[in-house]
């Protein structure tokens, strides 16, 4: 017979909530705490490719999510120059056909808001407005995490502890004994969003509307796609900055004209599509590694999400990953006999998930330098791949290369974390302690 164990996660974003459900679906008390007094307040659009729509899928939730979202006709890809396509990709049925489940896009805080109701619906205990300073293990004895908080409230312990802190973690700082730098990538990024109703009121900005547009450029792209929350089309773009430029942390409101400024010689149309929108924001697109490590030495601790493997956006898998952790984390705490094992789930959690997110990592970087290409010889020759050759591995549109396509949309973490469970069930996963005798 399984048992329940005690669950704290430090943060109340879309990995901490993902998890949450997936271990409160599993049988335990989780309790989730979040440092804003409220959910969700902030945002612009998110990818749901279909990996991570499978997640939702097998919690029951995906006619919830496609309710909030739009389903893309096809992936376009277009020059900075015209607004000819190079590339495009069927997104929609034959999609759905080959992997099961849709590639969406709706707006980040319809999709925090739906996985706070289904974890307060599950039984999780949210607490808002509770900022953590880190985390406590004593590593010479078997006592629990102790979670330490600010402003005086007393400190909280559990027989499990997850950070989903986010990029910036602090809880990572507690487990690795030092914090990490950011890095800049040297891109910054530009949002902006416009009223669909003046796209379908254009005939040319028209053929936008129902299609994830892809826009390729020197040294710097631009992702445009429909959003089903108040009508918005949604506009992002990534591109080089001055080697001299203020870092900027958070996004700053520019105006109009220093947004146009960013895309000298770019397509009229792309421009007046710019012009469509009255509020800009930008800044700095920031990093920092993977840890050495997400899981501290008594097994009782782990980092999930970005705290453990933020990457930056240029395939749109960021998010996934961390619904795949989620999902992951739920099914091989679903059949937990001991108390003892949960190092051992820890490790099994970790082995799975670390290669996958370090190959995503690596395809990221690939996608960003391929995206962002300055003009001459290279960019000649990605444009007539793009235009003339028919997808292959290492094809320049990253949606349509059949390899990379078939190795981020096929994955079904919960079916993976499944034959994980099952072999550590045998005693046959590497690196464990031994605890899989408690199943016997």
């Amino acid at each position: 017979m399984s048992i329940s164990i005690s669950v704290i996660i430090v943060g109340g974003g879309l990995a901490g909530l993902a998890t949450a459900i997936g271990l409160q679906r599993a049988g335990h008390q989780v309790t989730v705490l979040e440092k804003s007094p409220v959910l969700g307040q902030i945002g612009a659009g998110i990818q749901i490719p279909p990996n991570s729509a499978k997640v939702f899928k097998g919690w029951g939730l995906l006619d919830e999510l496609e309710k909030l979202s739009i389903a893309p006709n096809i992936g376009v890809m277009r020059s900075y120059r015209e607004m000819k396509p190079l590339s495009t990709l069927d997104m929609g049925e034959k999609l759905v056909e080959r992997y099961g489940t849709p590639y969406l896009l709706t707006h980040r805080v319809d999709l925090h808001h739906l996985l706070a109701k289904e974890a307060e619906r599950a039984g999780v205990d949210i607490r808002l407005g509770v900022e953590v300073m880190g985390v406590e293990t004593d590593t010479s004895s078997q006592q629990c995490p102790l979670v330490r908080t600010a402003n005086g409230e007393q400190s909280l312990s559990a027989d499990l502890v997850f950070a989903a802190d986010g990029e910036r973690s602090r809880c990572r700082g507690s487990l690795l004994g030092h914090e990490m730098p950011w890095k800049d990538s040297g891109d910054h990024v530009l949002r902006a969003t416009v009223p669909v109703q003046i796209l379908q009121e254009d005939d040319e900005l028209r053929e936008f509307v129902n299609d994830l547009n892809f826009w390729v450029g020197p040294e710097s792209n631009a992702l445009t796609y429909s959003l089903k929350r108040d009508g918005l089309f949604n506009v992002v773009t990534t591109g080089a900055h001055a080697p001299d430029a203020t870092v900027q942390f958070a996004p700053k409101p520019i105006s109009q004209e220093e947004a146009l400024l960013e895309f000298p010689g770019w397509d009229p149309l792309f421009h007046r599509l710019l012009r469509s929108s009255t509020i800009y924001a930008r800044w700095t697109l920031l990093h920092t590694d993977m840890p050495s490590k997400w899981t501290n030495e008594m097994g009782n601790f782990s980092l999930i999400g970005d705290a453990a493997h933020a990457m930056l956006p240029y395939t749109g898998q960021g998010a996934a990953m961390a619904f795949e952790d989620a999902a992951t984390i739920g099914v091989l705490f679903s059949s937990i006999k001991n108390k003892r094992q949960i190092p051992d789930l820890l490790t099994i959690y970790e082995t799975m998930r670390r290669p996958r997110v370090t190959e995503m990592h690596r395809r990221v970087k690939q996608v960003r330098d391929i995206y962002s290409m300055p003009d001459g010889p290279k960019q000649q020759e990605r444009d007539r791949q793009l235009r003339e050759q028919g997808p292959f591995d290492g094809y320049p549109n990253f949606l349509a290369d059949p390899v990379l396509q078939e190795w981020m949309f096929s994955y079904d973490a919960f079916e993976e974390a499944q034959k994980a469970l099952e072999m550590f069930q045998k005693g046959e996963f590497p690196g464990t302690r031994g605890t899989w005798r408690l199943y016997m």
